[in-house]
């Protein structure tokens, strides 16, 4: 019965979600101040990037739309946060730890799949279902990889860029022009790329704009607004004694 009741409320499932990035990020804030942050955003980059191969069906559009999208657009958040207090030479750190460590956790386990499976009935074994989560095609891996890294530089190039302009003020709206737009070249780069550049049978650009770009731009849209308070309120969780 629990299981029939949350099929049909994705969209709860999604909001629930983005509450518990959001705790989270004003947890690891508080308790562990930029290293909280370059933590979270390791973690979320992998765990975004496994949720991608589930989708959701939300009530409101017709296509499909792949789980990870609440998850990653909560990263541009970070991006600001660290950029904010920290300045632009953390954000780029973050940045870094968390390409670095989604390229270590790809190759390790891509490692344990290619070694043998072993067939006995009396163990566990879930190689199949392994190699189905952790091979993935290696077009949509170098996509994403591509598509990460010019996203967040975006997102810390224009903030950083905004906040000298306005000598530090207007947080909420830097935060959501920034967001705004690294969160659409993320999505353009990836896309062009996974589904034009490398694909063996490309599509069209309508359908590139229509299918991929468009509709999971304006849910990581919507996820920025709603993402913009939280860039002011953590400087109130920030202490002195996280950053020792």
């Amino acid at each position: 019965m629990t299981d029939e009741i949350f099929y049909f409320i994705p969209e709860l499932l999604s909001f629930l979600t983005l509450l518990v990035c959001i705790t989270t990020i004003l947890f690891a804030t508080k308790f562990f101040g930029r290293y909280g942050l370059y933590a979270y955003s390791a973690i979320v980059t992998i765990t975004s990037n496994i949720q991608v191969l589930k989708l959701t069906q939300y009530s409101l559009i017709s296509n499909p739309i792949a789980l990870g999208t609440v998850l990653f657009s909560t990263t541009f958040a970070v991006d600001n946060i660290l950029t904010e207090y920290y300045g632009e030479k953390a954000a780029k750190k973050g940045l870094y730890i968390s390409f670095f460590g989604y390229m270590f956790f790809v190759i390790v386990m891509q490692i344990a799949v290619w070694h043998p499976a072993v067939i006995n009935s009396e163990c566990v074994n879930l190689h199949s279902e392994l190699e189905k989560i952790f091979s993935p095609v290696f077009y949509l891996f170098i996509s994403s990889l591509i598509a990460y890294f010019i996203g967040q530089r975006t997102d810390i190039f224009v903030y950083s860029l905004l906040k000298k302009i306005s000598r530090g003020k207007f947080i909420a709206l830097r935060s959501m022009i920034s967001m705004a737009i690294s969160a659409f070249v993320d999505n353009f780069v990836f896309s062009f790329f996974a589904w034009i550049i490398f694909a063996k049978n490309p599509i069209s650009l309508t359908l590139l704009w229509k299918t991929y770009i468009f509709i999971t731009y304006m849910i990581r849209l919507a996820i920025a607004a709603l993402c913009v308070p939280l860039v002011k309120l953590a400087g109130k969780f920030i202490s002195k004694e996280s950053d020792v």
